[in-house]
């Protein structure tokens, strides 16, 4: 089964409420997601699905993703046997400097194949679904003013939504004011996350602020200082009994270090990044270490990340958290079906491959 053509679909599909996060304390906002649909035929007749979602001073544009993967991943994938994935990636690593996130698509989409071709879903594919699994819609409060931010949780609490992840990172005051509006508001009953983005910077100040939250019953809280520092990380996770989640700092530089040193309580992977490859390698190290993992992506991608997310959560043991969804949740129209809620809990489908269509097709 070979590569015929590589090709892309450029989407820009409006948010159900526009979007602001801090990245290192800089305020980041957008009203769209735009994303990168990719399409890779065979000889067989079958096309797989990828994805490169765009977000603002975070990744490139999908101008260029769309001239990387024409200039660049194209002519190197097609020809190539779809069984192949792995010398495929090392071959388009070696011979080029992308972003993770193109690699990522390629990698998908030849997953989706190979499902496909042999006409099992993804979850098969990859060791089969573990019993007792249940994955809840993911929700996501953006940068907000704190009674604003406490109104769209009682609206998410309103709909069923029992966990609920804020972004936070542009004050720390702020961020204290909007835990405890949102805590007033809809109680305790609903667990709390929440997603700094290395904005508090250091392990001293993250500690700081995370002893005036603790008692607002945080459950966890993401990547409260800079990637780099992992000795920082290990600080502010030894020192407080809310759970500290690695995010950015996760990369093939630090994972070893994160684990053998248990820098943190959970490690996020998201397959936007990491694709199929390097999700199960990372959980796997994860495992050894004896630490599990949260799946789940950056602020909204289309059914297709959706359901490569749900595949991995389902079928691997140590990934015990689910932020997978929000095309659900948060896309005024979602281009991609093959994910749906079921009496509040996401099903994947069992259709071959990733098991999702494009409507427009």
């Amino acid at each position: 089964m070979k590569v015929l053509s590589v090709d892309v679909v450029p989407l820009k599909l409006r948010l159900r409420l526009p979007y602001k996060s801090a990245k290192k304390g800089e305020v980041v906002g957008q009203q769209y997601l735009e994303t990168l649909i990719v399409k890779v035929r065979t000889d067989d007749g079958l096309v797989g699905y990828g994805e490169i979602p765009s977000v603002p001073r975070m990744f490139e544009t999908i101008d260029v993703f769309t001239n990387l993967v024409g200039s660049r991943v194209r002519g190197l994938v097609v020809g190539e046997d779809v069984f192949n994935v792995v010398e495929v990636i090392n071959k388009i690593c070696k011979k080029f400097k992308v972003p993770d996130s193109v690699i990522a698509s390629i990698d998908i989409a030849f997953h989706d194949l190979i499902c496909k071709y042999l006409g099992i879903p993804l979850y098969k594919f990859l060791g089969g679904r573990i019993s007792g699994k249940v994955a809840k819609p993911s929700s996501l409060i953006p940068l907000l003013p704190p009674q604003e931010a406490a109104l769209v949780a009682e609206d998410y609490v309103r709909n069923g939504v029992t966990v609920l992840k804020m972004k936070v990172g542009d004050d720390p005051a702020l961020d204290i004011e909007r835990v405890r509006h949102i805590r007033e508001l809809v109680g305790d009953k609903v667990i709390l996350n929440l997603d700094v983005g290395e904005s508090w910077g250091s392990a001293k100040k993250a500690l700081k602020i995370i002893r005036s939250l603790e008692k607002y019953w945080v459950d966890f809280i993401e990547q409260p200082v800079l990637a780099h520092d992992i000795d920082g990380l290990k600080e502010v996770t030894r020192n407080t009994d809310i759970t500290i989640v690695a995010d950015e700092s996760v990369r093939p530089e630090f994972i070893l270090k994160i684990v053998y040193e248990r820098a943190a309580d959970m490690i996020a992977l998201k397959p936007l990044n990491h694709g199929i490859i390097t999700t199960k390698k990372y959980a796997l190290i994860a495992s050894e270490g004896g630490l599990e993992c949260n799946i789940g992506t950056y602020v909204a991608q289309t059914g297709i990340l959706d359901a490569t997310g749900l595949h991995l959560y389902f079928s691997t043991p140590n990934i015990t958290v689910s932020e997978i969804g929000r095309s659900l949740i948060l896309l005024e129209d979602n281009p991609v079906t093959g994910i749906r809620i079921d009496k509040g809990v996401l099903e994947v489908s069992n259709e071959p491959g990733l098991g999702v269509k494009l409507i427009t097709e």
